[in-house]
């Protein structure tokens, strides 16, 4: 591991927003103003941009460079942090877009395996995910775990072990699958150097007492988050882990409405923020559920009722 990196960490509240885009379909690189500042409103720090939520798999290396070009320069000066996903179906692409965010000055890129064609074991993803981050060789590397959605079912600890042997910027993992034992192995690598970022927000609390303190975040969580930290931090368990219970409620509420893109977009507009519409395959939350939508979220405490 590069030494040049040893001090970087991503830190706070990190938010996946998701991806702006216009009526026509195009996306908005425009709007990521007022989502910086609809963020920074809900104490967000940072952002891990084109990922999941983000419907990166579904843009265009254009596009995508449009998207991360615009988190650049809105969040400059104003957001701790913005990693950008550089993971496609092909390696050629990826490796673009890894040089580009280099190119951009992105504060770290992130890369999860083409899932069509699945690596075979640990060995394959180190492979690809070296040639990635060689192209970007000045950036801070993260590898992207989200298993359940990629259907890549290997062995996180493993495949960090490897690229740390192998890849001079890695820094860590940023990781949304649901096995958070397996992100406690990652924690012991490398005399417990690895940055970790987790990915679920019901296992906010679960994570902090394994010594991880990165949530990537969505929804309007970063005041809970934030009560969390400090609750726990001051030894006030049964704080913390009823602003757990708060955040569980509204992932129960996102789950509901789809757990996807259309949810976080929808629960945007809730809030005021018109992200415009998802990309098919995705549909959009049908109209006639926003009221309910709006409710459930007033129900539990994270809208206020006008």
């Amino acid at each position: 591991m590069d030494q040049r990196f040893s001090d970087f960490k991503v830190k706070g509240a990190i938010a996946a927003p998701a991806t702006a885009l216009k009526k026509n379909g195009d996306v908005n690189p425009e709007k990521v103003k007022d989502y910086v500042d609809f963020l920074i409103k809900n104490e967000i720090d940072g952002v891990f941009i084109l990922g999941t939520l983000g419907e990166g798999m579904s843009f265009t290396v254009a596009e995508r460079k449009q998207m991360a070009e615009a988190w650049v320069h809105y969040g400059k000066d104003r957001l701790s942090t913005v990693v950008v996903h550089v993971g496609t179906g092909n390696i050629r692409d990826s490796i673009d877009l890894a040089r580009h965010a280099e190119q951009i000055k992105a504060s770290a890129i992130a890369c999860l395996c083409p899932s069509y064609y699945k690596p075979e074991n640990e060995e394959a993803v180190v492979d690809y995910i070296e040639q990635v981050a060689a192209a970007a060789p000045n950036t801070p590397f993260y590898y992207y775990c989200i298993n359940f959605v990629t259907g890549i079912y290997l062995n996180s600890a493993r495949v960090m072990e490897l690229a740390s042997k192998r890849i001079p910027t890695l820094r860590g993992i940023k990781f949304s699958s649901r096995e958070i034992l397996t992100l406690f192995d990652c924690r012991q690598l490398c005399g417990g150097a690895l940055d970790l970022m987790i990915g679920s927000d019901e296992q906010f609390l679960a994570a902090l007492s394994l010594g991880i303190r990165t949530p990537v975040l969505n929804g309007p969580v970063g005041p809970i988050f934030k009560r969390l930290l400090k609750a726990f931090d001051a030894g006030d368990m049964e704080t913390a882990t009823q602003e757990q219970v708060n955040a569980r409620k509204l992932k129960d509420v996102f789950n509901k409405y789809g757990g996807n893109p259309a949810a976080v977009k929808a629960i945007a507009r809730c809030f005021g923020l018109d992200l415009g519409p998802v990309r098919l395959p995705l549909h959009d939350l049908p109209e006639v559920k926003l009221p309910d939508l709006r409710k459930d979220l007033q129900d539990i405490g994270i809208l206020n009722e006008e």
